[in-house]
């Protein structure tokens, strides 16, 4: 293996042949002489002259310099590298097919984990059980830590990027396939083997995390200098494009008969055959800035920086308030009777709302503050997380009404998603923004990476205790399928096989923390907004490492 050094954590993007040639290429263009007056004609006549001449020389250019830009475009149509294809060069639309399929496929596994979730509850887990799995999806969270090795390691011979992608697809795709012949163990009627699910997408999500490490450093010297911005774009579309297709997408068709298993198996193949695109991608060799040693040390200096130690106490503590609400109302919108397919077509028709919402708060969070979106609408969101609770408490049983539809009430709860959702991606937007504000150029990905890292930190550890605090004060109870009323409890297997209805948690501890979010949302704020105030308005030199 040799080791080189980090361009995505703590570099410089490297620089394509193309952009640097055409960089070399570029020519002076002859400065003007000072002394203007020289210039000037000596009398009316002359000056008329002399405009006149001016003009022909212009007009008699003219043909020619178009006949020469014809024949340059002509020129660089004909190469192969420049011919258009949608408005790129080749090489460049061949790079975000490639972009597109790796990120679509890192979004796939999570919209599989998110399935799993639905149908463990509908297979009667406890919110212990979901907060054992939720625990799978850490590792997005925690890959700052392992990050400058994998920028760092590899084979000369295969590539920096090849070397951890290719081996990476195929793992991911065996790893599935395995999967999906032993579902059949892991999920049933008579119980479900949650340890087991939560190590095996822990393992997935690490073999995930990895691969975002290098695919987005790859995304850098894949594309032309002059449209590396689109590495982004193929990132937030391929990723909502994978977990909508594993998520929304099986969902319906389990509706139709299509079993987990079955799915899971296909992207396994998909993943498998993904690496022979890898292997038939051309990569770029370019030189890199620091080593993995000097790589650790730069992140080390970024956390130790009195800015970032405050920011991380904000981003750590945020989804107090509404935790409850994001973790917790679609499960038990489920154990009342909502089906997994319903829910799943109202998400999907949240969808535009959420690819639009980017610009339609630019107007707040493009600014010099944008973290003042957070100050003025936080409390507003922990209010519409308290109207959660009047949609659990009138959900209807779906399954028991003979197949008849409640649209007024999903009307509602279409509304209060749509608005819970407006409020969410636009604090999103404002904590992303105000990353790219403070983040030092100089030190490349690395002050993103550790930024959004310990924002993800922020929101994974909440959920999971969360999960886990209901489930130890939520008892099961024996519920009328028909009428809700409690017939006795299902603590042990013995309750739970004797109950003539359904088993469900109590719903106490639901009500209670989603009815407290506004409260927790105003303390919340009260408690940060000078630390807030204080971020908006330090110097950039607060955000930079010192030599």
């Amino acid at each position: 293996m040799a080791i080189s050094r980090s361009p995505s954590l703590g570099a410089r993007a490297c620089t394509s042949e193309r952009a640097t040639a055409a960089h070399m290429s570029v020519r002076k263009s002859p400065s003007r002489s000072n002394s203007r007056g020289s210039r000037r004609s000596s009398t009316p006549r002359a000056a008329a002259t002399k405009s006149d001449s001016v003009a022909s020389r212009r007009a008699s250019k003219t043909p020619s310099r178009a006949k020469a830009t014809k024949a340059t475009k002509k020129a660089a149509a004909n190469r192969p590298d420049e011919r258009l294809m949608f408005g790129l060069p080749r090489s460049d639309a061949r790079a975000v097919a490639l972009l597109l399929l790796l990120y679509t496929l890192q979004g796939v596994p999570m919209g599989l984990s998110a399935s799993v979730t639905f149908i463990l509850q509908e297979r009667g887990a406890t919110y212990g059980e979901q907060g054992v799995f939720s625990l799978a999806s850490w590792p997005f969270s925690l890959k700052v830590l392992w990050a400058p090795i994998v920028d760092a390691t590899y084979f000369k011979s295969v590539g920096q990027r090849r070397t951890w992608v290719m081996p990476l697809q195929i793992v991911v795709g065996v790893t599935l396939l395995a999967l999906s012949s032993a579902l059949g163990g892991l999920i049933s009627e008579s119980g479900s083997d949650v340890r087991a699910l939560a190590g095996t997408f822990f393992w997935i999500y690490i073999l995930l995390a990895s691969q975002d490490i290098a695919v987005d450093g790859w995304a850098l010297t894949m594309l032309s200098a002059k449209n590396v911005g689109l590495a982004s774009t193929c990132n937030a579309i391929g990723q909502m494009a994978g977990f909508f297709i594993s998520f929304t997408g099986f969902l319906v068709l389990n509706s139709y008969g299509l079993d987990l298993g079955t799915f899971i198996s296909f992207w396994g193949y998909v993943f498998l055959a993904s690496s022979f695109f890898v292997y038939m991608t051309k990569e770029k060799t370019c030189v890199q800035d620091l080593s993995v040693k000097e790589a650790y040390a730069q992140a080390v200096s970024i956390l130790k920086l009195p800015a970032v130690l405050k920011l991380s106490a904000v981003l750590l503590t945020r989804f107090i308030a509404f935790s409850a609400s994001e973790t917790l109302t679609t499960l038990k919108l489920l154990e009342k009777g909502v089906p997994k397919s319903h829910m799943a077509t109202i998400s999907a028709m949240l969808t535009p709302l959420n690819l639009a919402m980017p610009m339609l708060t630019r107007k707040w969070t493009a600014g010099p503050r944008p973290l003042d979106t957070i100050t003025k609408t936080w409390v507003m969101r922990g209010g519409v997380c308290a109207c959660a609770a009047a949609l659990v408490l009138f959900a209807p049983d779906v399954k028991s009404m003979g197949g008849s539809i409640p649209y007024a009430y999903y009307a509602c709860l279409f509304m209060w998603l749509a608005v819970y959702s407006a409020f969410s991606n636009a604090h999103f937007i404002s904590f992303m923004a105000f990353y790219n504000r403070v983040s030092d150029a100089d030190l490349g990905g690395t002050y993103m990476t550790i930024l959004n890292t310990v924002s993800n930190l922020g929101a994974k550890w909440m959920e999971s205790v969360t999960l886990f605090s209901v489930d130890a004060v939520s008892s099961k109870i024996c519920v009328s399928e028909q009428t809700r009323e409690v017939m006795g409890s299902c603590a042990t297997d013995a309750l739970k096989a004797a109950c003539k209805g359904k088993c469900t948690s109590n719903d106490a501890p639901y009500y209670f923390l989603v009815l407290l979010s506004p409260i927790l949302a105003f303390v919340w704020l009260k408690c940060t907004r000078k630390t807030i105030d204080w971020l908006s308005m330090a110097d950039k030199s607060a955000w930079r490492v010192r030599a």
